[in-house]
């Protein structure tokens, strides 16, 4: 069997030093000296690679966390109870934003890159009337985000926009005051087990956010000044995650080896995979795009083969019983996009010779229809 993903943290060995700074300083939790130094860390790596934007962050318990939070500053004292996101993304989106107050209206997506645009927004927007307050954008499996798009239809609208960027750490080339919300769970790219994180140039964001994360404490008071709750990373999580940057470049190597080697196999057979993929921006969900037929093929080949795939979204939120009563726009193109994306497994020790039996394997259901 080939599995879809295997998860991958730094090994024991690589975080026994960051372990032993926790045994001297007897410090575990509550921002510590290691906890501070990954924010440092993961700062400047974006930062680096946003074009040298001034970047902040608020670490989060989780991605999905960050989500709230963000949203949480966003709409405050806003009216509206409503949150515009696209129906095709990973169910998170939608709970982070009914666990702070708002209801989740589904807009369609673009078949070509996935993902929820500025121009299906603004109909979307015509759609649900006058009470939303905020929109969710979604990287879809991490593709990278046209935030300068994003920030031109806040201005437009007046409407705040938070970015759910969850697997796209590694491909943000443009940060600004909107926030970006990342996951650094185990499956990511850049992963510390459970963790999340609020990237933004607002440095009042971060501060507020931040305080949350500590039941509202400011960073020199006791008392709560912003309604939170325990949001924080513990140094734990911190050892983790310097230690994960401390392997970081030989694991990007790694993942755009493979990634490539399926950029080959697949052109070479004619499937499309997401614009960008492998040659401009990484992934740990790597997925290939069919028409649904073609996908129903691959994926009983697959499961012949002893392969295994997975649509990681689902069919779109709108699916899940939970959220089966909120209102969209139609979500048009979303059945035919959700259900033609596989997910091919990709993980960072992926061989060569696996990513051709991948291939051979689609190439052979691709013949039959």
């Amino acid at each position: 069997m080939i599995p879809v993903l295997i998860p991958s943290l730094p090994e024991t060995d690589a975080i026994v030093p960051y372990l032993r700074r926790i045994d001297q300083s007897h410090i575990y939790s509550n921002y510590g000296p290691l906890s501070r130094e990954f924010t440092a860390k993961l700062c400047g790596f974006v930062s680096e690679r946003a074009n040298g934007a001034a970047v902040a962050a608020t670490i989060t318990g989780n991605g999905t966390s960050a989500i709230e939070l963000a949203l949480r500053y966003r709409i405050a004292g806003r009216r509206g109870g409503l949150c515009l996101m696209p129906g095709y993304t990973f169910i998170a989106t939608a709970h982070a934003a009914v666990n702070v107050g708002l209801e989740p209206f589904f807009a369609d997506v673009d078949p070509e890159t996935l993902s929820l645009t500025p121009a299906i927004a603004e109909r979307a927007l015509a759609a649900a009337g006058e009470d939303v307050a905020a929109v969710v954008v979604v990287s879809p499996f991490g593709a990278p985000i046209d935030i300068p798009a994003w920030e031109a239809f806040e201005a437009a609208h007046g409407i705040p926009v938070v970015f759910d960027a969850a697997a796209a750490t590694l491909n943000l080339t443009h940060v600004g005051a909107q926030p970006v919300c990342v996951s650094l769970h185990a499956t990511k790219a850049l992963g510390i087990g459970e963790g999340g994180a609020i990237l933004t140039t607002d440095t009042n964001l971060v501060a507020q956010t931040t305080a949350m994360t500590g039941f509202g404490f400011s960073a020199s008071s006791r008392v709560s000044e912003v309604r939170g709750g325990n949001y924080r990373i513990s140094e734990y999580d911190a050892a983790i995650g310097l230690a994960a940057f401390d392997g970081l470049e030989a694991r990007i190597r790694q993942l755009r080896e493979a990634s490539l080697a399926y950029v080959e196999g697949f052109e070479r057979i004619g499937v499309r995979m997401q614009p960008g993929f492998g040659t401009e921006w990484l992934t740990m969900t790597v997925n290939a795009l069919f028409e649904p037929e073609a996908a129903d093929a691959v994926t009983a080949a697959f499961d012949a083969a002893g392969i295994q795939w997975r649509r990681w979204y689902g069919t779109g939120c709108q699916a899940h019983p939970a959220f089966a009563t909120c209102r969209h726009d139609g979500l048009a193109r979303t059945p035919a996009a959700s259900a033609g994306a596989i997910g091919v497994p990709f993980f960072p020790a992926i061989t060569r010779d696996q990513i051709g039996e991948v291939c051979a394997c689609v190439e052979r259901a691709l013949a039959t229809l």
